[in-house]
């Protein structure tokens, strides 16, 4: 089912603080919920709308997927070609748009659009093509028989979409959360629930996450993210802005690289990500760079869960450390961002501890070494 082959997709990468944030985030996950009336429709208690959105099924789709941020982020010193619109960085701020297009497990597209070109992930049957507009780089993969309806994660980020986002919270749900319906809404012209996800532990900067769930196929549609003690201004918003049911058609996953550009094969062996026994594609020449599996490690659980991720000695790493604040405490001394929704840690010559909590929740995983 659609619930269990797009929603599950994990494919952790190595990126600079920034980048780091953005995996928090993604996990979390976010989204808005478009103006408009309330539409009457029959009440579904949370249990309901959870089974709902597991037990969903939709045979294709395509539409348009907006992405808002608004993280409070400090002013960060220019990293060069990362001011592109479509960078991993640049997705931290403002509004980002995307087109996908779903037609069974063995065909997908993703592509991130940004002002003067785009990125795209062409999945058809066996073949992969990633294309970097600004580079004019396209990467080829052939996959195995066996993988053929793996379906592919976004090279810019791995939960772009509302459905991923949802299931990144939906997997957060335990007793340290309260789950309750909200008020009906319009998104993107269609009639839809909401369910809201609380924090139960006051050391979580998130405040609540409202998943909207198309009412007629009880696909997730948005989801959206509020700091703590804020239910008006969501930090980060993704949601469709238009989305169509009807299956598309198979020259939308057909790929042709234009002549100027400069084609590379890639062998699947180098796809994968080892995170979960999952493949996906790879990143593009200078986008991001794939980190082992037990480089990272999760510690606590929930809401206020930290990940430790090694430091860096890139220099744009280093760039960006130097422009946060000092801080220092029994676990040593280091750099802290600190925003309204997620913090992050970068103990100096050591690892960087990321989360969506108080700072105080960092220092205590830094003095646990």
């Amino acid at each position: 089912m659609i619930a269990k082959k797009i929603l599950r997709r994990r494919t952790i990468w190595r990126w600079g603080l920034p980048a780091a944030v953005i995996a928090v985030v993604a996990i979390l996950g976010s989204g808005v919920l478009s103006a408009g009336a309330s539409p009457n429709l029959p009440t579904l208690t949370a249990a309901q709308l959870l089974a709902a959105v597991e037990q969903s099924h939709v045979e294709g789709f395509s539409g348009q997927v907006v992405e808002d941020a608004s993280l409070g982020l400090p002013e960060l010193p220019s990293l060069g070609n990362e001011s592109s619109s479509t960078s991993l960085i640049s997705l931290l701020s403002g509004s980002h748009t995307a087109r996908v297009w779903y037609a069974g497990p063995e065909k997908q597209r993703f592509a991130l659009l940004g002002t003067l070109g785009e990125t795209d992930i062409f999945h058809n049957g066996t073949d992969l093509w990633q294309w970097d507009s600004d580079s004019l780089t396209a990467v080829h993969t052939t996959l195995p028989a066996a993988a053929a309806t793996t379906v592919p994660t976004p090279i810019h980020s791995s939960t772009l979409t509302p459905q991923q986002l949802a299931q990144r919270a939906l997997d957060a749900i335990d007793p340290s959360t309260v789950v309750t319906p909200g008020p009906t809404r319009q998104i993107a012209g269609r009639a839809s629930y909401v369910l809201v996800l609380s924090p139960r532990d006051a050391s979580s900067r998130i405040g609540s996450v409202r998943i909207g769930i198309d009412a007629q196929y009880k696909m997730p549609l948005s989801v959206q993210v509020f700091p703590r003690g804020d239910t008006v201004n969501a930090a980060i918003d993704v949601a469709f802005s238009s989305i169509d049911f009807a299956v598309p058609a198979d020259s939308q996953f057909a790929f042709t690289p234009p002549k100027s550009a400069h084609v590379k094969q890639q062998a699947w062996s180098d796809v994968t990500d080892g995170s979960d026994g999952s493949h996906g594609p790879a990143p593009l020449a200078g986008q991001v760079e794939s980190a082992a599996n037990s480089s990272m490690r999760v510690l606590g659980s929930g809401w206020t869960s930290v990940v430790r991720l090694p430091g860096s000695a890139d220099s744009q790493a280093q760039v960006l450390a130097g422009a946060l604040t000092p801080v220092s405490g029994s676990w040593g001394t280091g750099r802290l961002f600190s925003s309204k929704l997620v913090s992050a840690l970068i103990v100096d010559g050591g690892p960087i501890f990321v989360g969506a909590v108080d700072p105080a929740v960092l220092y205590t995983a830094a003095a646990q070494k």
